[in-house]
């Protein structure tokens, strides 16, 4: 596993994502239902994707940036604004959802069952659990 911390946005699946998405740039809002449907549309909505959106969706709604800076000329960083509407919202915790309900089941799923064979499988639940709280309570604000 090409992985140097616990988050999606820690491994070489995640800067793989990380440049599909400035691919898109420049522009200065980034909408998570555009991202989620192109990554479905080129067959890239994985689980390793969904919990990588999750966390640059929450980083921006925490921080008010992404801190992402590759050598590329275009860099996450120019991002003044991360939409979301309810929809995707929801979509994108039933997908942290499905993650977790096999997380707790059998990790028949190749991410979950990855993590549950390395040293880190206790703080990498916690982490999507974590995520799972945080778009939780998101979605609960829009009403």
């Amino acid at each position: 596993m090409g992985a140097w911390g616990i988050k999606a946005l820690e491994s070489d699946e995640g800067l793989d994502i990380l440049t599909a998405i400035e691919d898109l740039l420049p522009r200065d809002t980034l909408d998570l239902g555009e991202l989620m449907a192109k990554f479905q549309k080129d067959d890239f909505l994985y689980d390793e994707t969904v919990i990588a959106l999750a966390e640059l969706y929450i980083e921006f709604q925490e921080n008010g940036s992404l801190d992402y800076d590759h050598e590329d000329e275009h860099s996450l960083t120019q991002v003044r604004a991360f939409t979301a509407d309810r929809a995707a919202l929801g979509s994108l915790l039933k997908h942290l959802n499905v993650i977790w309900a096999d997380i707790e089941g059998d990790c028949e799923g190749d991410l979950a069952e990855l993590w549950r064979e390395s040293s880190s499988w206790d703080e990498w639940r916690a982490h999507v659990q974590q995520l799972i709280a945080k778009l939780g309570a998101r979605l609960h604000s829009l009403g």
